[in-house]
C-alpha cells in the first residue's frame, strides 16, 4: 500500500489535474513546468539561513536541479564538493530520494555555473573524441547516482575563455549528449543567457531547440555594476535596454517552440551602494555592491529571505527602508541609507507568471528555491514565492 504521506503529496499537486497514479502508470501530463534549482552550497550558510534537503517540498516542482558539478582535468563530469555531495552529506543521494515521496518528480544534475568559467568546457567541446567521452561519462555518472538527466550551464560559449568555435561546438556536444541519452530516456536541458549578445554570439537555438528537452532562460541579471537599475524588469528600462519582453521577443523569431523554454524568475536581490540624495529612483550611480547579507554572505546580493527580514516592521520599530513597487516593469526596489536593492515579491512573481503563460512558455524556472522564504519567518506560509507562482499556475488551491 502506497503511504499516505505520499498520497497527499500526489494529490495537492496534481488539484485540478486528476488522480496520481503510480507504480507503472505514467505521470500525466501537465500544461507547465516548475523548475527548481538548488544551490548545494547553501547548506553551509549561517543560522536560520542554512537550507536542507529535507526542507524540500517534493510536489512543489515538476524539475529539480542540483547544483553543481563541473569538469575535472580529463575532462569528465565530477563532483565540486565530495564532502557535501557524496561522502559526507550524500547531497546527491538525499535529492534523488526525494523521488520516493514523489514518484513523478524529475531530479536532475547541473554543470558548469559562472564560477566553473567557460575556458574547460569550450576545450573539452572542440573535438569529437573529448565530446563523446563526455557524453559516455556523463550517462554513466547519471545512472550511477540515480539523476534523471542533465542540465547544461555553460557560462558562456564563444566569452570568458572561450573562443568562437565554440558556437556550432556547442550544439556537437548536445547532439553527442542526446544520441547517448535517449535510449536510457535521460533529459537533457540547458540554462542560457538573456541577453541577446550572448544569444547571438553563443548559441544557435534553432538547433539546440531540436536536441534539448527544454531550456531554463536565466531572465535576469539585466542590471550592471556602475548604476543602480532593474534587475529583471518585464518592461520599460534597463541599463542596457533589454528587458524580460525584449529577450521572448527575440526567441520568437528563432523558430523555436515557446513550449521549449521556461522564464526565469530569480529568488534574489542585486543590491548597491551608492550616494544618498533625494532622488533614489531607477539609474541612481552606484558606488559599488551593496553589503553582503548575514546568510549568503556575498556583496552585490541578496536572497529574498534576508530581504524579507529587513523589510519586516515590527511593533515597537518600522522597517527603514522605502520600498518602491513598479507595476509596469513587475519588479519592486528598496533604499535605506547608502543601500539601494531590486528584487521581485510575490505580487512582481505573480505578473511575470502570467506574462509566461500568455506568451505560451512551456514554464517557469526559479533560481533558487533556498533563498526563498523557505521557513516561512515572514509570510504565513513557507516558500511565498513559489507558492504564489503554483497558485497563479493553478497548481495549489488559492487562499
Amino acid at each position: 500500500m502506497q503511504p499516505l504521506h505520499s498520497l497527499r503529496i500526489g494529490a495537492i499537486l496534481l488539484w485540478g489535474f486528476g488522480v496520481l497514479a503510480y507504480g507503472d502508470t505514467e505521470c500525466p501530463a501537465r500544461p507547465y513546468r516548475v523548475v527548481c534549482y538548488l544551490a548545494s552550497w547553501s547548506n553551509y550558510r549561517e543560522g536560520s539561513g542554512a537550507f536542507n534537503i529535507s526542507y524540500i517540498v517534493p510536489d512543489h516542482c515538476t524539475h529539480l536541479v542540483y547544483t553543481f558539478a563541473g569538469l575535472n582535468i580529463g575532462g569528465g563530469i565530477d563532483s565540486l564538493d565530495y564532502y557535501n555531495d557524496i561522502n559526507v552529506n550524500k547531497g546527491y543521494s538525499k535529492i534523488v530520494a526525494l523521488k520516493e515521496e514523489n514518484p513523478c518528480l524529475k531530479v536532475l544534475l547541473a554543470i558548469g555555473g559562472w564560477n566553473e568559467g567557460s575556458e574547460k568546457y569550450s576545450l573539452m567541446a572542440e573535438r569529437e573524441a573529448t565530446r563523446d567521452a563526455f557524453a559516455d561519462q556523463t550517462l554513466r555518472y547519471l545512472v550511477h547516482y540515480g539523476f534523471d538527466g542533465l542540465d547544461i550551464d555553460w557560462e558562456y560559449p564563444t566569452m570568458r575563455g572561450g573562443i568562437p568555435e565554440d558556437r556550432e561546438n556547442f550544439v556537437l556536444l548536445v547532439q553527442s549528449l542526446r544520441a547517448r541519452f535517449a535510449p536510457r530516456k535521460k533529459l537533457l536541458t540547458a540554462a542560457i543567457s538573456a541577453s541577446k549578445q550572448i544569444l547571438q554570439s553563443g548559441y544557435d537555438l534553432s538547433r539546440l531547440c531540436e536536441e534539448l528537452d527544454f531550456i531554463n532562460l536565466m531572465t535576469y541579471d539585466y542590471s550592471n555594476n556602475v548604476k543602480a537599475t532593474l534587475d529583471a524588469p518585464l518592461y520599460g528600462d534597463s541599463s542596457n535596454g533589454e528587458t524580460i519582453d525584449t529577450t521572448i521577443a527575440y526567441i520568437s523569431k528563432t523558430g523555436c517552440p515557446m513550449g521549449k523554454f521556461s522564464l526565469g524568475i530569480t529568488t534574489h536581490a542585486k543590491t548597491y551602494t551608492v550616494a544618498p540624495s533625494r532622488l533614489m529612483a531607477p539609474g541612481i550611480n552606484a558606488t559599488g555592491p551593496g553589503l553582503p547579507g548575514p546568510f549568503t554572505r556575498s556583496a552585490g546580493s541578496l536572497g529574498y529571505n534576508e530581504v524579507c527580514e529587513m523589510l519586516k516592521s515590527n511593533r515597537t520599530a518600522p522597517s527603514p527602508w522605502v520600498v518602491k513597487s513598479l507595476a509596469q516593469n513587475a519588479v519592486k526596489y528598496a533604499y535605506h541609507d547608502d543601500q539601494w536593492m531590486t528584487f521581485d515579491g510575490i505580487e512582481t512573481i505573480g505578473t511575470k507568471v502570467k506574462y509566461a503563460m500568455d506568451k505560451k512558455l512551456g514554464g517557469i524556472m526559479f533560481w533558487t528555491i533556498d533563498t526563498d522564504d523557505f521557513q516561512g519567518d515572514c509570510h504565513s506560509e513557507a516558500y511565498p514565492l513559489l507558492q504564489s507562482a503554483l497558485r497563479v499556475l493553478g497548481y495549489i488551491k488559492k487562499v
